[in-house]
């Protein structure tokens, strides 16, 4: 019974996003009440696009394939599904094809319930002839069934196919969204056997989750445990190959799969903008790991071929192993995502901002949280007087040489950006005995415009230590503005390139990282066009010169940190274009290629998601800290370790 509660979950988000505009579906409101017709977060509403994006697509691909001959669909899990009744209403359902629908006796007689009030029922009947010679056939039509069977029974489902006059031989396309996921994979697999044993021309596509053991993947299955409804078929390993490959096992010969990530950042760019302007929206991480971990699959045989969508792209690549020791730490981590950590005085961690958790509530942060190494605490620093740092998170913080922390832009939400330059001071803490546990702040100046995820480091410009500020999201827009901000007279200036056609596209959550204060190598990130890049561009500060670097072996990636480390920059984490949940990127720059490295950080306890973190150097050591996001609607999780990597790192051959 709690995996028929899924289905009741699922169409109020899906009501919610096609009221918010995501997709158009008239017909939802037949199975959502009045009372029940919830607003869910812009990052669950585009979860239900994707979804109905995708099998879109099928109905699409299919009518395509069978267009002048009569041809069968069968829903497996139905649910409450509305694709039938609108694909109905818009004339979109060939004349000739029959749509049948299969799910528990309960669920079948509920939605018959929520039909009766509509004008579908006007052709649809509990009394045919059919229903009366089966039990399990709860109503029909002329082109339209119900069949009320547990899917553990499949003989059940052939016996009702038999006396409804069903021909075994027309194209059937079977669809299971997010359904044969909850049953055993042996009970699974039997129903796909069963499809491609009876149905010589037909397809079984299948929408449901992969990469259940990355830290995304943890927290998935953790929510449908707590559900009591366990992501059963979802086997260890699963990704679209392995996908394929039981398909292939279970006698379809031809099938292919795509990661609603692959799928989406194939799709136009107005139909990216028309998504973009519907609401507020600044969870990119969590909404692109949503993508990744689902799969459309699409197996096929007889007259039936694979569609041109689901012939997908070669996302492999060479994953290099550490030799250096890495390893967990139980020293507190910060537990929040967004945030900026800074190293000073060698032994104090100071961290600012983010989105964490204060006594069991979930919400943006302020003050100034202090790890002290040496003494293995972690204190809460507070404001001397006003504090200026507010409540903000996707901000960035560069410690000057004399340990003052310079805090520059962030939000507090999508609609409020900031654009104030402002400086944090822990003397209090750094030079009492006993430390004090106070700061105190002052606003600088303030940037031409508002920015968040952005980046920002120390440089050397004219004999003066500067900070160089590049790209980042303005609200509604994404720049490609670079600007220098004089850290004694807080100055900002833009720099002029002598040849301004030359330099990196706009972007926002990439990350830079600079050598010999001079040079600023500005690594990934996301394009206005939500594209992840894999460009590697240098700005010398020195002859405002920027340079297109061509790296082979780094992977595309936004959301991650970089450090400049012995003639490298070490790119740690982030979301990646290729499935690589928890890699670290080393680029060597004296010759220009880069290593991708698996720390191989899959835990079925402390899931570790590797984006919205931070880093620093402690002697010989990387250490990253904080991060995670708002996994969807599985819940809101922070990673809960610290990850230690010791340098210099050492590649295994």
């Amino acid at each position: 019974m709690q995996v028929q509660g899924t289905n009741d979950s699922s169409i109020v988000s899906k009501f919610s996003a096609a009221n918010k505009g995501y997709f158009h579906d008239d017909c939802l409101k037949m199975f959502v009440n009045e009372k029940s017709r919830k607003t869910r977060s812009p990052l669950i509403n585009r979860g239900y696009y994707i979804r109905f994006k995708a099998m879109e697509t099928v109905f699409d691909s299919w009518f395509v394939a069978v267009a002048s001959s009569k041809s069968l669909i069968i829903s497996l899990g139905a649910g409450f599904d509305s694709s039938y009744f609108r694909l109905k209403r818009s004339n979109k359902l060939p004349s000739g094809c029959t749509y049948i629908e299969v799910d528990f006796q309960e669920v079948m007689k509920k939605k018959l319930d929520c039909i009766s009030k509509t004008e579908f029922m006007d052709e649809l009947s509990s009394e045919s002839e059919p229903a009366q010679k089966n039990k399990y056939i709860v109503a029909t039509s002329k082109d339209y069934a119900m069949l009320g069977i547990d899917l553990q029974h499949i003989i059940l489902l052939q016996n009702c196919l038999v006396d409804l006059n069903i021909d075994f031989n027309v194209p059937t396309l079977f669809l299971s969204e997010c359904s044969l996921t909850y049953m055993k994979p042996n009970e699974s697999d039997a129903v796909i056997s069963w499809a491609q044993t009876k149905f010589p021309n037909s397809a079984f596509t299948v929408y449901e989750q992969i990469h259940g053991e990355d830290g995304f993947g943890t927290v998935m299955k953790t929510h449908f445990m707590t559900l009591n409804c366990p992501l059963r078929s979802l086997k260890e390993g699963a990704d679209e190959d392995s996908q394929n490959a039981r398909f292939n096992d279970l006698g379809w010969p031809k099938c292919s799969s795509i990661s609603m990530l692959e799928f989406y950042m194939e799709f136009p760019k107005k139909e990216k903008e028309r998504i973009k302007n519907l609401e507020m929206f600044d969870e990119f991480e969590m909404w692109h790991e949503k993508c990744r971990h689902y799969v459309l699959t699409w197996a096929c045989q007889g007259s039936i071929s694979i569609p041109k969508v689901f012939q997908k792209m070669d996302m492999s690549y060479k994953a290099s192993y550490l030799e250096s020791i890495c390893y967990r730490t139980e020293m507190p981590s910060f537990l929040r995502f967004g945030h900026k950590v800074e190293l000073v005085s060698s032994c104090f961690v100071m961290g600012t901002g983010g989105f964490g958790r204060i006594q069991n509530r979930h919400e943006r942060l302020g003050n100034v949280s202090c790890y002290d190494i040496d003494h293995k605490s972690q204190v809460l620093l507070l404001p001397i007087e006003n504090d200026h740092l507010e409540k903000r998170m996707f901000h960035t913080m560069t410690r000057l040489p004399n340990e003052t922390l310079i805090v520059i832009g962030g939000r507090s939400s999508p609609a409020h950006i900031y654009n104030d330059v402002i400086s944090v001071n822990v003397d209090y803490m750094l030079q009492q005995d006993p430390p004090i546990h106070k700061y105190s702040t002052e606003y600088k100046t303030s940037l031409p415009f508002p920015i968040f995820r952005h980046s920002a480091c120390l440089v050397l410009h004219e004999g003066v230590e500067k900070i160089f500020i590049f790209g980042g999201c303005t609200g509604k827009d994404v720049t490609t503005k670079c600007y220098l901000l004089n850290t004694d007279t807080w100055n900002i200036m833009e720099p002029t390139p002598p040849y301004p056609e030359d330099k990196p596209c706009a972007r926002f959550s990439h990350s830079a990282a600079c050598a010999e204060m001079q040079r600023v190598y500005v690594t990934g990130g996301l394009s206005k066009e939500e594209e992840i890049l894999d460009s590697v561009w240098m700005f010398d500060t020195e002859t405002s010169v920027w340079n297109k670097l061509s790296i082979p072996g780094w992977l595309p990636r936004y959301a991650h940190t970089s450090l400049y480390y012995d003639n490298q920059i070490i790119t740690v984490g982030g979301v990646t274009a290729h499935y690589a949940p928890s890699s670290v990127g080393i680029i060597y720059l004296n010759e220009l290629v880069a290593r991708e490295i698996d720390l191989n950080l899959r835990h079925p306890k402390e899931p570790f998601i590797f984006s919205n973190h931070c880093c620093y150097v402690y002697e010989d050591k990387l250490i990253v800290t904080g991060g995670g996001g708002n996994c969807f609607s599985f819940g809101t999780y922070f990673n809960k370790d610290n990850i230690v990597i010791k340098l210099p790192i050492k590649v295994k051959e």
